[in-house]
Order: structure tokens, then C-alpha cells, then sequence
């Protein structure tokens, strides 16, 4: 198994495994655009950081919606069998809780 390596967000220190695209620098997802991947210091564009949709269970940045409940969800808490959120999903196959 490969293990993702852990870096410090450069803006508020918290834990990142993602860089900017624009400066390189560490990023993490409440710092980093889900539209042009630049963070909060570089991005351009007119979506506020704060506007993106965050996971309902972690906080993080969402990709999908539950398909049972509606929340947002981030890859790590989206079952990709049945696609509900770790609260909603009863397949019974451990989620990747980060």
C-alpha cells in the first residue's frame, strides 16, 4: 500500500496533500479552488473559497452529494457502490475515513 504523503498547508497550517497548480505551495482544501486548484492567495476567480461545498461529516472539500440524504460528501466519506454518504451507506464496505 502507498501511503500519501502529509504536508502543512501554507496558509493556516493545517494538514494538506495537495499543492497549488499557480505557486507550488502547500495547500489544503479549505485554502485550495475546486475550480482553477490555485489557493486562496492565487486563485482568481470570483467563487469565494468559502462559497465551495464542504463534507457534512469532515469538513473537507465535497465532490458529490449523498444519493440518499442530500448532504455533501467528500471522496473519503462517498461510498462509490452505492453512492450514499458513511452515515447513509449499508454496504458494509469500510470507507477510507480520513
Amino acid at each position: 500500500m502507498i501511503e500519501t504523503p502529509v504536508f502543512t498547508c501554507s496558509i493556516c497550517g493545517e494538514k494538506s496533500t495537495d499543492i497549488c497548480v499557480y505557486c507550488t505551495k502547500d495547500a489544503c482544501a479549505n485554502h485550495l479552488c475546486a475550480r482553477c486548484g490555485r489557493c486562496s492567495d492565487c486563485c482568481e476567480c470570483e467563487l469565494k473559497m468559502e462559497e465551495a461545498p464542504v463534507c457534512s461529516v469532515c469538513g473537507e472539500r465535497a465532490v458529490d452529494h449523498c444519493a440518499e440524504c442530500g448532504q455533501e460528501v467528500c471522496n473519503n466519506h462517498r461510498c462509490f457502490v452505492c453512492l450514499r454518504c458513511s452515515d447513509c451507506c449499508e454496504c458494509e464496505i469500510p470507507l477510507n475515513a480520513a
